[in-house]
């Protein structure tokens, strides 16, 4: 593990680069100045860059959220989401076309044409794709018997647990799922740390990629998963920890960063 002092130490050794957002790009309210002078000396270097978010929306609202906090428009591009990993998944077949909704009204748009939201106890799958910001799983105790009892598959539209929003944290989809799956429930992840999300974008920059990020569970962990090296920025969810919360976790990132600068 090697403590960087900017990305520009080790950014041209790689095809391209995946940055999470949430921490890393924003703190949910403003993006940081410095990713942005990061992004824009990685577009001067021409080194291709992404976004590789648990944001439960469709890749093209993910630019429109990043402008809305900061971002010049010509650095907010090349966004894969767990939103669009779930309207992907749900474009196919296996999954019956009745779900019961839970999560913001805003997040309504993973959902393909041609699937209908219908009472518990005639569905065919749960979708959830946020809660709300100081809820836990206990709020939702019925759903998650009545569900449990059915034998229903819960969709995860975003497997983050908490993100920081402004200077507070907020609970989030995967929270309740994660319920789900210790009760036995059988829950369907789409996002990081699961591998399939990284497969899937090794199509949008393919080579040798870098993923950058501030969740040991989800981008660290899941991206050494999928054979990728990671940038650990210490000033996300995780800030104020120090060396033995790696060896706590079993998690070694190949380089770390103080936060996201160039």
């Amino acid at each position: 593990m090697q403590n960087l002092k900017g990305l520009s130490e080790v950014a041209r050794q790689y095809d391209g680069i995946l940055f999470d957002i949430y921490g890393v790009i924003h703190n949910g309210v403003a993006c940081f100045p410095e990713a942005i002078a990061c992004l824009q000396a990685l577009n001067e270097a021409g080194v291709p860059y992404g976004f590789l978010s648990n944001m439960p929306l469709r890749a093209h609202q993910v630019q429109a959220s990043l402008m809305r906090r900061g971002m010049p428009e010509a650095l907010a591009k090349g966004a894969l989401t767990s939103g669009e990993a779930v309207h992907r998944a749900l474009s196919g077949e296996g999954y019956g076309k009745g779900y019961v909704f839970q999560g913001p009204d805003s997040t309504r748009e993973i959902v393909p044409v041609g699937y209908h939201e219908v009472p518990l106890a005639e569905a065919d799958f749960v979708l959830v794709s946020g809660i709300g910001d100081e809820e836990v799983p206990e709020d939702y105790a019925e759903l998650l018997e009545i569900a449990l009892s059915r034998g229903l598959p819960m969709i995860c539209a975003n497997p983050d647990l908490k993100v920081g929003h402004g200077d507070r944290m907020v609970s989030c989809a995967g929270l309740l799922v994660d319920a789900y799956e210790r009760m036995g429930g059988d829950a369907r992840w789409m996002g990081k740390p699961h591998v399939a999300v990284f497969d899937m974008v090794q199509g949008m920059l393919g080579g040798k990629l870098l993923m950058v990020g501030d969740s040991l569970r989800t981008d660290i962990a899941g991206a050494q998963g999928a054979g990728l090296d990671t940038v650990f920025v210490r000033s996300g969810i995780h800030a104020g920890a120090d060396e033995a919360m790696f060896a706590q976790e079993g998690i070694f990132p190949t380089f770390t960063l103080p936060q996201l600068i160039w």
